[in-house]
């Protein structure tokens, strides 16, 4: 009885209009008209087949018993002469839960009970226990033979379990084992095949299978190359995932596991960190291998995903010792502060403070680590630390942070002793300038409230501006400390115009009416000139409201900034540009008035970083201001450049130049405008057209894209044309892996949220032309290859149930127009998507509804397609005051031709000899160590 309700459990139900229950053969093999006489099969229900059935019904009620019951039945094997008797009643038990397709633990405990049985039946009573088997008997290799007759099985069930029993029985060998050669070269062309498998399930066991038949050894092993396909272009993230635990890792095959870790499914990202963990050492991996791994890791949307990257970074800590500044050494600190600065917070919030801050006291003298001693990694684990402690451990922060006065000497002393490094050791040099600007970080940290020390301070900070040699950023961080130190406004820029003044004009001694030799000895090379501007710019920063905009920053604005502008060099240009656009956004006035300015050098420059910072001030003067403060006077794109007067007479020939282009750009318009129409246009409508020809230009794309999106979201802009393009970007093939997806996507999420109705009817409006403009692209654009209904999927969501009668009206007029063109095909299959409570809407609007899908339907040849639109008529008929249209026109099509004779097609394979071949072949095992190949990286 106990026996029979396993039975019930495995066996699949039977049809109840048959009563006559096909045999288990029958099932398993349907299609084979094999000769009865040579079956392995029995059903002889003799007392050693109810000892089995026994057996197998312990083994389905858990494992805690599975070594004995293994025990018994190598017992019965023994006691019974005949061993195919023996094998059949076997096969017979164990094929009934070969049928069962769902994971249920009865059926898992069978499969692996009988798998660990067949590679021990054959041992003698000493070896019976043992953990490891490195020799298959006659038993397994019948098992192995029988088994690998019916992986073609048409069931999926059979397939499934068949290439499990295989899987599970080669995982049972021990990690030394070799197998016949025959049976190596049958299971590997079997399982092979299997990979190709339409149903997923199969594809993971064979891809299981296949772990102990690869070759790491052969650069052209195909079942590798059949894992690196898998993991590429599987569609199924199960699958993937599979490949990525069970191929052996090399020089060749680390990158592309990698890779996974970028993969649209978490359950594959997942597991690379899982195998990263446990088979891989860090010395295996480049330091860009690294960085990206954790940058993508403690990033990740998925909870777990950043669990395991933490675990990660736990090992690898262990592995260099648990000093975090060594395993910060096998990052780039330099190049990732903000992926480095994570991973140190991962540790701190693991492991204790004193464990923590160990690694940096041994390396300390009196709070500060010797200056001889200083490194990138040291000083920036020191940073990290202070800040971290600053915040949550605040009885540690002054045992790592000295007081502002010493600092401030420490500081100075390291400043000088860079000044006499060798000009020509580049390396040197960048490591002392990141070590600087580290070190001005952890001066912003110190307690402000010691007014000795700030004082200090502030007079350390004008020594280092005034007189050191050092790189831009370190000068835009000492602005910053300066004034974070300086908490008079009015003061700070009184003195860093007298050390911009300084700068440019070093004459000392020259009298007041000497104004000939000052202005002679006025500097305004580019060494000077970007450390100028670089002041200015962290200055006007550090300005909190209009009113300190006052007439010392306007004289630095017309001296330095309207000079910098016109500059030859880039770098000049770029901080001139930057330090007016700051200067515009404290200032409507200066908004206003350089607007004009800043389009027309997204028009003019050539070089791409000048292009994309002017093209954000342009997005951001009109995100803060809004279009109607640039409106306000005569259309500002049509002024003159009178407006520029403050510019010096230097300056006008670089004006006309940009005025010039602007207009020749006006002009240049492709569908041939006159300039009439042009002259009528308002300000917005010209700014408009230019968004359109930045968002076709590739360098400025994505910076355009994201400032339309930003302006459209806070409601400065309402466009559906604009909407429409971005829409189109973000589905287009050429913008695949580019952040710009990123953008857009969070942008389109958010978008008419909390029911905007101005952004909502931008959506409406977007959708035809949208999907009009994808099925009709031309054979030439990468747009034929998004899929139009995915599209109109994306905004039938964002638009949330908006005007859908409608819409679905329009939408009906649109297909009618043409119903076998493809954009009448794709809104046929769209049109059921909509979601309409007939009980809420309009009667008028139901009925026209009606009839309209009642003329489509019958353009409709597609029987999908046929059967949705009725699903739709039959969901609103009751609403409709009408008599229904005739029979012919809706009745569905018929459902023959969905109809398929299904059965289960089993295919036979020669059978295997039982006796063993003279090759043998070593089967692959994991290494038990982490695997350290970095030497063999090409």
């Amino acid at each position: 009885n106990e026996f029979k309700s396993y039975l019930s459990l495995a066996m699949p139900r039977a049809n109840p209009s048959k009563r006559r229950k096909k045999s288990s053969d029958e099932v398993i093999n349907n299609s084979s008209k094999t000769n009865s006489s040579s079956t392995l099969l029995s059903t002889k229900e003799d007392k050693n087949l109810d000892t089995m059935r026994a057996i197998f019904d312990s083994v389905q009620k858990g494992f805690t018993h599975q070594s004995k019951n293994i025990e018994k039945m190598w017992q019965l094997k023994n006691r019974q002469d005949d061993d195919d008797a023996f094998f059949a009643n076997f096969w017979y038990c164990l094929q009934h839960a070969c049928l069962v397709a769902t994971r249920e633990p009865p059926t898992e405990r069978i499969i692996q009970f009988c798998c660990k049985f067949a590679i021990r039946a054959d041992s003698t009573r000493e070896t019976l226990a043992e953990p490891e088997v490195s020799e298959t008997g006659p038993f397994a290799l019948k098992l192995f033979d029988t088994v690998l007759k019916y992986t073609k099985a048409n069931s999926k069930a059979v397939r499934f379990r068949l290439c499990q029993i295989v899987n599970l029985m080669l995982t049972s060998l021990g990690t030394e084992a070799s197998i016949d050669e025959a049976l190596f070269n049958r299971i590997y062309s079997e399982m092979l095949e299997r990979l190709q498998d339409k149903v997923p399930i199969v594809r993971v066991q064979a891809v299981q299978t296949l772990n102990r038949l690869q070759d790491p050894t052969d650069p052209e092993c195909p079942v590798i190359e059949g894992y690196l396909n898998i993991m590429k272009n599987d569609g199924v993230g199960d699958v993937r995932r599979a490949a990525v635990k069970a191929i052996a890792l090399s020089s060749k095959t680390i990158i592309p596991v990698l890779e996974r870790a970028r993969d649209v499914n978490p359950g594959v990202r997942k597991a690379v960190y899982e195998v990263l963990i446990d088979k891989v050492s860090i010395r295996s991996m480049r330091i860009s291998n690294r960085m990206e791994l954790l940058q993508n890791g403690l990033n990740d949307r998925n909870e777990k995903v950043r669990e395991v990257c933490k675990k990660l970074i736990q090992k690898w800590l262990l592995y260099h010792e648990n000093d975090v500044i060594k395993l910060l050494k096998a990052l780039n600190v330099e190049g990732k502060r903000e992926v480095c600065a994570d991973v140190v917070n991962e540790i701190l919030d693991k492991i204790y403070i004193e464990t923590a801050t160990e690694c940096l006291f041994k390396r300390m003298e009196n709070k500060v680590i010797p200056i001889a001693e200083l490194a990138p990694e040291s000083v920036f684990y020191w940073r990290c630390l202070i800040e971290y402690c600053q915040t949550k451990q605040p009885d540690t922060y002054e045992k790592v942070m000295p007081t502002l006065t010493e600092f401030s000497s420490y500081l100075k002393e390291y400043v000088d002793s860079a000044s006499n490094i060798d000009p020509e050791d580049y390396d040197a040099h960048y490591q002392a300038s990141y070590i600087i600007v580290e070190l001005i970080k952890i001066a912003k940290l110190a307690d402000m409230s010691d007014e000795a020390g700030r004082k200090n301070l502030i007079d350390v900070t004008k020594y280092i501006i005034t007189e050191a040699e050092i790189t831009v950023q370190a000068v835009e961080k000492l602005v910053e400390l300066y004034c974070t130190a300086e908490t008079d406004e009015k003061q700070r820029i009184r003195v860093i115009a007298d050390i911009i003044n300084d700068i440019r004009n070093p004459l000392e001694g020259a009298t007041q009416h000497d104004l000939n030799a000052i202005e002679s000895c006025e500097k305004n090379d580019p060494v000077t000139m970007i450390r100028c501007l670089t002041l200015l710019s962290g200055l006007i920063r550090g300005v909190k409201c209009d009113v300190a905009f006052d007439a010392t920053l306007s004289g630095l604005l017309d001296d330095i900034v309207m000079s910098g502008v016109i500059s030859e060099n880039e770098i000049v240009r770029h901080l001139a540009i930057k330090a007016l656009g700051f200067s515009c956004i404290l200032s409507r006035t200066l908004a206003k008035k350089y607007l004009v300015f800043f389009l027309q050098a997204v028009m003019v420059d050539n070089y791409t970083e000048i292009l994309e910072t002017t093209l954000r001030i342009v997005f951001d003067l009109l995100l803060i201001f809004g279009f109607e403060t640039f409106a306000e006077d005569k259309n500002p794109l049509e002024e003159s450049n009178s407006s520029h007067g403050t510019m010096k007479e230097e300056n006008s020939s670089q004006e006309d130049l940009l005025a010039s282009e602007l207009e020749k750009t006006s002009l240049n318009n492709e569908e041939g405008v006159d300039d009439i129409n042009k002259e009528a246009q308002s300000f917005e409508e010209q700014v408009i057209e230019k968004f359109k020809e930045f968002l076709d230009d590739e360098v400025l794309r994505s910076v355009a894209a994201e400032g339309i999106a930003k302006l459209m979201y806070n409601n400065r802009l309402v466009d559906a044309t604009l909407f429409s393009r971005l829409l189109l970007l973000c589905y287009n093939p050429t913008t695949e892996g580019d952040s710009l997806r990123h953008c857009l996507g969070m942008f389109f999420s958010t978008y008419g949220a909390n029911d905007n109705k101005e952004a909502l009817g931008v959506i409406e409006k977007a959708f035809f032309p949208t999907i009009q403009t994808i099925c009709n692209a031309p054979h030439t654009s990468p747009l034929l290859e998004i899929n139009p209904q995915n599209v109109a999927d994306l905004m039938l969501t964002l638009l949330r149930g908006y005007h859908d009668e409608q819409m679905i009206i329009e939408m009906c007029n649109e297909i009618l127009v043409n119903p076998k063109s493809k954009y009448g095909r794709c809104l046929t299959k769209v049109l059921h998507n909509f979601n309409i409570d007939p009980g809420q809407a309009d009667e008028a609007n139901l009925k026209l509804i009606y009839s309209l899908i009642t003329e489509i339907k019958g353009h409709v040849e597609h029987v999908s397609s046929r059967k949705a639109l009725q699903t739709f008529l039959l969901s609103i008929e009751p609403y409709v005051k009408q008599s229904p249209p005739d029979k012919e026109n809706t009745d569905s099509a018929p459902h023959d031709d969905l109809a398929s004779d299904g059965g289960d097609k089993l295919s036979q394979n020669s059978a295997l000899s039982e006796t063993s071949s003279a090759k043998k072949k070593i089967l692959y095992a994991d290494p038990e160590q982490p695997m350290d190949f970095l030497d063999t990286i090409t």
